[in-house]
């Protein structure tokens, strides 16, 4: 009864903010009709994130102070994390119609409206979160805002790409490709699964909050996770071997704005909101990169054992990598989408 009294609660918070959505023309000033001096802009968020989850403490809910900050209070929030107003693949089209004015995106799980941005997750980009995100950025400015961004009418507010991506495991240690061959490992989805397809395992795309429920149930054997997302969903609980050089790629995390919404803003607002997601964007990598090392000795102490891919297999997977971004590409440019350019300006940004 708890639970469907919870479920009614959610819904009704949903049908509350898309109505408020269809009224904000007349109801608030923030959008469109012009600001008094003290007026504050409300500003509803949504993502599918635990608050105790880097991505949120130190991207979204980062970006927020931030921005309340500099505003001298002047833009406010109405936060709803962790899948509140819906699953994580529903919040580019909640970002897009108005049910929430700011969403968290990840990538990987919204790939067929938004393929070419997955550019950022092929396996082998760079070893650290803070350079990945450097040089996505600066593609999503020059080629990915006018082909993905602008047709979802939403606006990037800042991106991350996260530190490369690990291979986990619940009963045996992947040590080569060949123990890869057959197993059932959680995918973000777009270029993860590529990779995995490539390497033998068969991919299983699901968000990341339904991660520790597939492997308790045994539904999957391992995932495909960095390492600073274990914790936050107890997976270094569950897990057993984690094959510490198997880079395998890694995930994008995007934070949007509803163009609109954004556009009627104030340009002082437009300028707060700019300058904070450019501090969370350093920010959040910097922190990314430095907790993943951080990490290590903790799961060590949960019982976690780390072991390393055979020199025979890492060679396979820098093939494997070397050809899948060709690959990609290709499968791309078929669909008459612009697959070789945004390659092309990923690898001139990483310095290729």
């Amino acid at each position: 009864m708890k639970r469907k009294g919870a479920y009614l609660f959610v819904l009704l918070i949903a049908v509350i903010s898309l109505l408020a959505g269809c009224g904000k023309e007349e109801g608030n000033k923030a959008y469109g009709s012009g600001l008094d001096e003290g007026d504050v802009i409300q500003l509803t968020v949504a993502d599918s994130l635990s608050t105790s989850n880097d991505l949120s403490a130190q991207g979204m809910m980062y970006w927020m102070n931030r921005v309340e900050e500099l505003s001298d209070g002047r833009v406010q929030f109405t936060h709803f994390p962790a899948e509140q107003l819906g699953k994580a693949k529903s919040m580019l089209d909640y970002a897009k119609t108005g049910v929430a004015d700011v969403t968290y995106i990840g990538v990987g799980y919204v790939s067929e409206k938004m393929p070419l941005s997955g550019v950022g997750e092929l396996p082998g980009a760079a070893s650290s979160s803070t350079e990945a995100t450097k040089a996505y950025w600066q593609v999503v400015q020059d080629v990915l805002y006018e082909e993905e961004y602008v047709k979802n009418k939403i606006k990037p507010m800042f991106t991350v790409v996260l530190p490369p991506y690990k291979v986990m495991t619940t009963k045996d240690p992947v040590l080569s490709t060949k123990d890869m061959k057959g197993l059932k490992l959680r995918s973000g989805g777009g270029t993860q699964s590529f990779v995995l397809n490539k390497l033998g395992a068969t991919p299983v795309t699901m968000s990341a909050p339904d991660t520790y429920t597939a492997l308790e149930r045994g539904t999957i054997d391992g995932v495909i996770f960095p390492s600073t997302s274990v914790k936050p969903y107890q997976l270094e609980t569950i897990v057993d071997y984690i094959t510490e050089n198997s880079h395998l790629g890694s995930f994008v995390a995007s934070y949007v704005i509803n163009q609109e919404v954004y556009d009627n803003l104030p340009a002082d607002i437009q300028n707060i909101l700019d300058q904070a997601a450019s501090e969370t964007q350093e920010h959040l990598s910097t922190h990314l990169d430095k907790v993943d090392h951080e990490l290590k000795q903790l799961f060590m102490e949960a019982g976690v054992e780390y072991v390393e891919l055979d020199s025979e297999s890492v060679t396979e997977i820098e093939k494997t990598v070397e050809n899948s971004w060709d690959q990609w590409a290709k499968e791309l440019d078929e669909r008459g989408l612009k697959g070789t350019e945004v390659k092309e300006a990923f690898q001139k940004a990483l310095g290729k």
